[in-house]
């Protein structure tokens, strides 16, 4: 970094409109969802259509709609910042009656209010880095586990190292959707990383971008997390981690103290949850307590339905976060170390109408749906798992085969 680039960012200023709109943005979106939450989608929990134009208005920048029937992708600032929401571990998924919901959780807000405009500032900066992953939003994941932000830091440096003019190529802007994707470019501009021109005139698109530039602050922050990107970049595994994360750029912003802490606080529920298991037109409900491990889980799953268990197996759900984890069998490799044999259902972000799959048999795929249908707190230590309900006849594990 030059003298002036380590000047430059010394000197910067954090509050509604610096570098960015982030912080404006965001906090409307907090307070409208205020401690009541907002109804979201039921497959990918994203904001509910209906409340897309009052939202769009809440932004600092709001996008004339040209669209029949907008999603929440047709409006990148808000589903780069839904995407915050989330990864930030300020917001988790309830089902309320019939509807599901987004709400905020209170202890992570409280501690959202305690930090500084600096410290929330890079708090997002950090859930975009760290748990941006473009699933949150209903898309595909890609990029690393531990660095979602990698392609979008690439994009800046390279594709926007000089600026780039969309006037001459609007077919460049099909290609922003994918690279670095319009909601990760949204969010560089809430982070003050770059300056958009718009002009709708040359434009069709609900987002008419004709010009981007990159911006001094943006060139010289990411130079403070070159020990970041440089790991992994070379993937140099061995090196140790940096800590604390951003210490370089921390250096040069005395008022970055502290961090939002991560959401999970390792509470496990005691209790009995009713869970409703499906494969096919076949469903057993079966009450759970919750001290038993996940092995014990899949055993009773397959004996609800006569299935043979001596195969690997694996539970896949959504975490906090809006994240797909697995958990396995200890047999099979899991990066991350999180085995059935380990872990206890209480232990699962579960709740009422949450589903997950029971991935069972690898050659055969078997994949049994679990619908979470309520949870009883109570003393579970001397409950044992039971059916309370069936319906239908399984599928044959191994059905014969007709060699004719």
């Amino acid at each position: 970094m030059t003298s002036n680039e380590i000047q430059f960012i010394k000197n910067q200023i954090f509050n509604d409109n610096e570098p960015g709109a982030l912080l404006k943005d965001f906090s409307s979106l907090l307070d409208f969802m205020g401690t009541t939450g907002i109804t979201v989608s039921k497959k990918n929990h994203l904001f509910a259509i209906k409340l897309l134009p009052s939202l769009n208005q809440l932004m600092t920048k709001p996008l004339e709609n040209k669209l029949k029937r907008p999603q929440q992708k047709s409006f990148p600032h808000l589903n780069g910042l839904y995407l915050l929401l989330r990864a930030s571990g300020l917001t988790y998924i309830v089902l309320e009656k019939k509807d599901v919901k987004l709400m905020v959780n209170t202890t992570a807000l409280e501690q959202w209010h305690a930090l500084n405009p600096s410290e929330q500032y890079f708090s997002l900066f950090y859930a975009w880095w760290h748990r941006g992953s473009d699933e949150i939003i209903g898309e595909r994941g890609r990029g690393f586990s531990e660095n979602y932000f990698y392609e979008t830091r690439s994009f800046f440096q390279q594709t926007l190292n000089k600026g780039l003019d969309l006037k001459t190529s609007q077919s460049a802007f099909y290609y922003l959707r994918y690279n670095p994707g319009l909601h990760n470019l949204a969010l560089m501009e809430l982070f003050g990383f770059v300056h958009i021109e718009l002009d709708s005139a040359l434009s069709k698109e609900n987002w008419p971008i004709v010009k981007i530039k990159p911006t001094k602050w943006g060139k010289a922050l990411l130079k403070c997390f070159t020990k970041e990107i440089a790991y992994f970049d070379n993937f140099d595994f061995d090196t140790p981690d940096v800590e604390p994360w951003g210490s370089e750029a921390r250096a040069y912003i005395p008022t970055w103290i502290n961090d939002l802490e991560p959401k999970d606080t390792g509470e496990v529920i005691d209790g009995e949850f009713t869970f409703k298991v499906s494969l096919g037109k076949a469903y057993r409900k079966l009450a759970i307590p919750s001290t038993i491990s996940l092995d014990e889980l899949a055993s009773s799953i397959l004996s609800a339905f006569d299935f043979n268990k001596e195969h690997l197996y694996q539970f896949v759900y959504k975490n906090d976060y809006g994240i797909t984890e697995h958990i396995t069998h200890p047999f099979l490799d899991n990066e991350y170390g999180l085995y059935t044999s380990e872990i206890t259902v209480g232990e699962l972000p579960l709740y009422e109408g949450m589903e997950f799959i029971f991935h069972f048999d690898f050659g055969d795929d078997w994949r049994f749906l679990l619908v979470v249908e309520s949870l009883k707190v109570t003393d579970s230590s001397l409950l044992k798992p039971k059916i309370i309900e069936q319906d239908g006849e399984p599928p044959e594990q191994y059905p014969e085969w007709d060699f004719e």
